[in-house]
């Protein structure tokens, strides 16, 4: 499935509440802080990205963690069964504390669905129809699933890896605008999602993860549910 960035909503369609908005809002936040906050994880391409470091010591480290990252990959390569692979990246991120875009949009997807959150995908960052690779993976959250081209005020991206997270039309300017630098964007290369593989999971298996990692279940005084009020 492809999802392009230049689908917008019609005039006459009704847009979300300002206050279901900001619910929306506080609850894709929770998400990208709850990835951070719990399975915290250095990343070798937000090093690279924001330090520009040039001294060898740092150098190899930032590329120790890339190396780390690589064989924790290798070793967990296969997400055709969810539950092992879930439980290997968990235990990969507790034991090693390194984790790129992908770690963390995939722990994203983990949270929403332990949490009762189907309409979720984690997508790659691409343009020119899949001929450019950004390289970059973050968690979409569809509230138009019955549009096969939705609006991108319909959708949310969730993306620990920049620490950011909002509606997508603000989302693709923001990483055309503050993060250029690491996509690269030529003049009129819109960005283009393309779905990975869903992490499809049991009732059994969400009875696992809300057992064994409670950090991952969402908890609200009043009672709201995660992504429940548009």
């Amino acid at each position: 499935m492809k999802l392009r960035n230049n689908s917008y909503l019609p005039r006459s369609e009704k847009q979300p509440s300002f206050n279901a908005k900001n619910s929306v809002l506080k609850d894709a936040d929770w998400v990208c802080r709850s990835v951070n906050k719990n399975f915290p994880a250095l990343s070798n391409t937000w090093l690279n990205y924001n330090f520009h470091l040039n001294n060898d010591n740092n150098i190899n480290f930032i590329s120790s963690i890339g190396e780390k990252i690589h064989s924790a990959r290798c070793n967990n390569n296969s997400e055709l069964i969810p539950i092992k692979f879930l439980k290997n990246l968990l235990e990969q991120i507790r034991d090693n504390k390194v984790g790129n875009c992908y770690e963390k949009s995939t722990i994203a997807e983990l949270i929403l669905k332990v949490n009762g959150v189907k309409n979720c995908d984690r997508i790659n960052l691409v343009t020119n129809d899949g001929k450019k690779n950004l390289n970059h993976t973050v968690l979409l959250v569809n509230f138009d699933k019955q549009n096969y081209y939705p609006s991108l005020q319909k959708l949310v991206i969730i993306d620990p890896w920049c620490g950011a997270s909002g509606y997508a039309d603000i989302m693709l300017k923001k990483y055309a605008n503050m993060f250029n630098d690491f996509f690269k964007l030529k003049k009129g290369e819109d960005i283009q999602f393309v779905k990975r593989h869903s992490l499809d999971l049991s009732d059994e298996d969400i009875k696992f993860f809300k057992k064994n990692y409670p950090e991952l279940v969402f908890k609200s005084s009043d009672k709201h549910k995660l992504f429940t009020e548009v």
